[in-house]
């Protein structure tokens, strides 16, 4: 892996994505592209840099925001990118030159809201062409090098062998991975069952139930592959995904081209 791109909008959850994705970068010798985007009306710019250009100005502000929130001996060779538009419109024309992009997301409490992707991340997560590293909001500190239990939610038999390739391409031993199904019978994880009943059983008393079974789960990475993009779409609105989208596992969500 080469190249690893980053949104940062300079909120505390871009500080928590850049430690992670730095952490990522050096472990891979990549370097770290930094994509801040503005809108293309002056009057609705957030920034005043004067008589600077505006690209110049948020250039500077990316790398003051790199080196005030990462540590001399962690620095990673990085570039900084000023774009007119949305995220979402840049994101998709340039993501297919990076191996991964990292976003961060909102998780929450089951008894209180299913929040599940914002139509952003939703649409940069089924339309980037590159692997997305979907983050919780709230870690501060992720690294591939530190995976030990891996869970692959398999929709498809064809996607163990893309599975395999795409975590050696980014140094995870794919031998750590445990595959689930929703259609699976027999269970070592009473939270994985607790899902699948959910899934077979859609009522509230069944949520409280997956909250306590996952207290005892520690996952690393789920991984899940995009590889019919309707079918897809439609598996990340679906209301078990969402739940299972609400706790604090890192999601790795692998493309395939065919």
């Amino acid at each position: 892996m080469k190249n690893i791109l980053l949104p940062i909008s300079f909120s505390e959850t871009s500080k928590n994505a850049l430690y992670c994705a730095n952490l990522i970068a050096k472990e891979h010798g990549a370097t770290l592209s930094l994509l801040h985007c503005y809108s293309g009306y002056e009057y609705n710019r957030e920034h005043d840099f004067g008589a600077l250009g505006y690209d110049e100005g948020v250039r500077r502000m990316l790398k003051t925001f790199y080196t005030k929130n990462i540590s001399s001996i962690e620095r990673q060779p990085i570039i900084l990118l000023a774009c007119e538009g949305s995220v979402s419109d840049n994101i998709s024309e340039i993501s297919h030159e990076y191996e991964l992009l990292v976003l961060s997301r909102r998780t929450g409490d089951l008894s209180i809201s299913k929040i599940g992707f914002s139509d952003k991340l939703f649409y940069l997560t089924t339309k980037s062409p590159c692997p997305v590293l979907l983050l919780p909001s709230n870690r501060a500190v992720y690294s591939f090098s530190e995976v030990k239990n891996i869970w692959h939610i398999q929709r498809k038999d064809i996607e163990t062998d893309l599975v395999k390739l795409q975590l050696l391409n980014l140094n995870i031993n794919p031998n750590l991975v445990k595959s689930k199904s929703l259609q699976q019978e027999t269970f070592l994880s009473l939270f994985w069952q607790n899902i699948v009943n959910y899934a077979k059983n859609p009522i509230d008393s069944e949520l409280k139930r997956i909250t306590e079974s996952y207290a005892s789960e520690h996952i690393d990475l789920l991984i899940l592959v995009n590889h019919r993009k309707g079918i897809f779409e439609n598996f990340l609105k679906d209301d078990t995904f969402r739940i299972i989208s609400q706790f604090d596992i890192p999601i790795l969500v692998l493309q395939s081209n065919k």
